[in-house]
C-alpha cells in the first residue's frame, strides 16, 4: 500500500512531512517516524533515502555523504533491525515472525542534517489496521548535537562522525519521555545555536530561531521548496524543553577582543529571550517551557537564567523555568564521539530530565 493511502492508518511521531512530488512520507528528524498496525506475519517497507555531507572545516578534505539509519520496535519490545539506508529507493524487511496482529514503530535513529528518509510503500501478507491515536502527554525537546545523540554509541571518543554511532532512541530526551510514559518529538541539529551570533561564525549558517516555526527547513531547502509551517494547533505538546547554548558559546570563545565579550553575551541573552517568546507564541499558553543546558558546557547558563527571568517579568508567564544537567564525568561515564556525552551520560541525563519534568506532568 502506498504511503499516501496509509496516512490515515498510521500514528505519526515527531515532525513529519508528506512530499507530494516524491509521494513519500519523510521523517527526517531524530526519533521521528510512524507506528503501523497489521495482521500478518511479514512487513516490508520501500524507502527513499538521501545522503547529506557534514560541514567542511577549513583546511580539511571534502567530507563524504552520511546516510540515515532507522530502527524498528515491534510490539512494544526493544529496538531492533537497525538499518542503514543507501542513496535512492530500496525495500527493507521490517518484520518476519508469528502470524497475528502486530504493532511496529519505525524510528529514525540518526539526525536530520546527516541524511533524509522517506516512506514510499508498505507491504504485508495480511491486512493493515488503523493504529491507535496518541493519548499520552507529549514532550518536545529542542536542541543541538547532544539531543541528536551525536556519538553516544562511539567507542574511544572518536572524532569521526558516523550515523551508525548516533542512536536517538537512546538519547536522554527519548529515555526521559519513555520513563515518564510520554510521547516525544525532537527538533535538533548538530552545531546549531539558539540564535545567530552577533559576530559571524563560519559554522552557524542558521539557528533554531530561524527554523523552529517550520516542519522541516532542512528538507525544504534541500528540495528547493518554500518552507512548510508546522501545524502547532494540530500537534499540541505538554512540555517544550530547550537544550541550546552550547554552540552559542563557541563564537564568543573565538573572539579576539575580550572587551566585546559582554556585548556578545548581551546579544545572546536578548536572542534567547526572543526564542522563548517565539516558542510560547507558537505553542500557546498550555505547555511548560524548560530552558536547560548541558552536559558539555555551561558558559552561558547565567545568561539563560537572566533571559528566563526577564521574560517572566515582562510576560507574567510562570510556566517557564531553567536548570542545568550535571556535567559529564569522564572518569565514571567516559565520553562519546567528538567529546560528546556517552551512552552512560545519556542514561543519567534522561533520569535527570524525567525528575525535573515529573511534577509538571502529574507523574
Amino acid at each position: 500500500m502506498l504511503a499516501k493511502e496509509l496516512l490515515d492508518k498510521l500514528q505519526l511521531h515527531g515532525r513529519t512531512l508528506f512530499d507530494e512530488d516524491r509521494q513519500a512520507l519523510f521523517f527526517n528528524w531524530t526519533c521521528a517516524g510512524f507506528t503501523v498496525v497489521f495482521n500478518g506475519s511479514t512487513l516490508k517497507g520501500r524507502f527513499t533515502a538521501m545522503g547529506d555531507k557534514g560541514p567542511a572545516f577549513p583546511g580539511m578534505p571534502e567530507p563524504k555523504p552520511d546516510y540515515p539509519f532507522f530502527g524498528v520496535v515491534a510490539d512494544g519490545g526493544e529496538l531492533e533491525r537497525r538499518t542503514e539506508c543507501a542513496e535512492g529507493e530500496a525495500w527493507y524487511t521490517l518484520y518476519e515472525g508469528e502470524k497475528g496482529q502486530h504493532s511496529l514503530r519505525v524510528v529514525k535513529l540518526s539526525e536530520n542534517a546527516r541524511g533524509k528518509l522517506g516512506l514510499l510503500e508498505l507491504e504485508t501478507d495480511g491486512e493493515f489496521l488503523a493504529a491507535p491515536k496518541n493519548t499520552k502527554p507529549v514532550i518536545e525537546v529542542v536542541g543541538d548535537s547532544i539531543t541528536c545523540a551525536f556519538g553516544n554509541e562511539s567507542e574511544g571518543n572518536s572524532m569521526e562522525f558516523k550515523t551508525s554511532e548516533e542512536n536517538g532512541w537512546m538519547s536522554y530526551a527519548a529515555l526521559a519521555a519513555r520513563e515518564l510514559g510520554c510521547e516525544w518529538s525532537l527538533v535538533c541539529e548538530s552545531g546549531i545555536a539558539a540564535s545567530k551570533p552577533k559576530q559571524s561564525f563560519f559554522m552557524q549558517a542558521h539557528a533554531m530561531d530561524d527554523i523552529y516555526a517550520y516542519t522541516d527547513e532542512l528538507y525544504d531547502k534541500r528540495r528547493g521548496a518554500s518552507l512548510t509551517p508546522w501545524d502547532f494547533a494540530a500537534n499540541p505538546v505538554d512540555v517544550v524543553v530547550i537544550n541550546l547554548g552550547t554552540n552559542d558559546a563557541t563564537p564568543i570563545r573565538f573572539s579576539q577582543d575580550p572587551f566585546v565579550i559582554p556585548e556578545l553575551e548581551d546579544h545572546f541573552q536578548e536572542k534567547f529571550r526572543g526564542l522563548i517568546e517565539q516558542i510560547r507564541r507558537l505553542n500557546g499558553p498550555k505547555p511548560w517551557i524548560v530552558c536547560s543546558l548541558g552536559s558539555m558546557d555551561y558558559f552561558l547558563f547565567d545568561r539563560i537564567v537572566a533571559a528566563v527571568n526577564e521574560y517572566k517579568a515582562a510576560a507574567g508567564d510562570e510556566k517557564v523555568f531553567a536548570f542545568k544537567y550535571l556535567p559529564m564525568n569522564n572518569m565514571s561515564e567516559g565520553t562519546g564521539g567528538g567529546g560528546h556525552p556517552s551512552m552512560k551520560s545519556h542514561l543519567r541525563m534522561g533520569k535527570e530530565l524525567a525528575f525535573r519534568l515529573r511534577p509538571y506532568l502529574g507523574k
